[in-house]
């Protein structure tokens, strides 16, 4: 779902881009089981910010950095670093049904994009399909009881079909092939954490 006019200052904004780097970025990194993550993807890329902390932080040699928004992508495209150009491809790209094979990527990065999905359950049955068993999930995300706050359902646009706690997300994971291997919980606002991708049970 594309953002409106609010949260794409929210996510466009240097205040943002410094909690990515400095913050989530390494949080995230602490969470990993890798020192490198040579093939990455990350969904709802926005300006780019992410795909940076993706290279600098995880050691990825390349980064699919994906978005729903093509303006999105053109915007990312324009502000991209020189020394990132050869690293970071850009794709408008819906997480829901991605155009990539099964088992590709070594790392899927979501910095608070699955509860923007239509449907969150079939964002996170694509994003289990294009990783790699043994490849890990890293996500941020806020919870239903955030989402279902007055002041934030007045100023952003949610699809109600990407609301869950933190149960049902591990549960759906799970499902998946994802467990969950490190999680930090901001009581019932947010959750960062990381899951590994299990062997398929025949």
């Amino acid at each position: 779902m594309k953002l409106n006019i609010i949260e794409r200052l929210i996510t466009n904004n240097p205040i943002r881009a410094l909690i990515q780097r400095h913050v989530e970025g390494p949080m995230l990194r602490k969470m990993g089981s890798r020192k490198e993550y040579p093939l990455c993807l990350e969904i709802g890329c926005g300006r780019g910010i992410g795909a940076e902390v993706i290279v600098r932080q995880f050691g990825a040699e390349k980064v699919i950095a994906t978005d729903v928004d093509p303006d999105q992508i053109e915007r990312a495209k324009i502000v991209l670093k020189p020394e990132y150009r050869e690293k970071i491809e850009f794709k408008a790209a819906d997480v829901m049904s991605l155009d990539e094979p099964d088992e590709k990527f070594d790392a899927v990065f979501s910095f608070g994009v699955i509860h923007h999905t239509e449907d969150w359950r079939k964002a996170v049955k694509e994003i289990s399909r294009v990783l790699k068993h043994g490849g890990e999930l890293f996500f941020e995300e806020p919870l239903r009881v955030f989402m279902d706050n007055l002041l934030v359902r007045a100023f952003t646009r949610h699809p109600k079909g990407g609301r869950f706690d933190y149960e049902e997300l591990e549960g759906e994971l799970l499902k998946n092939n994802i467990r969950i291997t490190g999680v930090k919980r901001l009581g019932n606002i947010a959750i960062f954490g990381t899951g590994k991708k299990l062997k398929a049970s025949h």
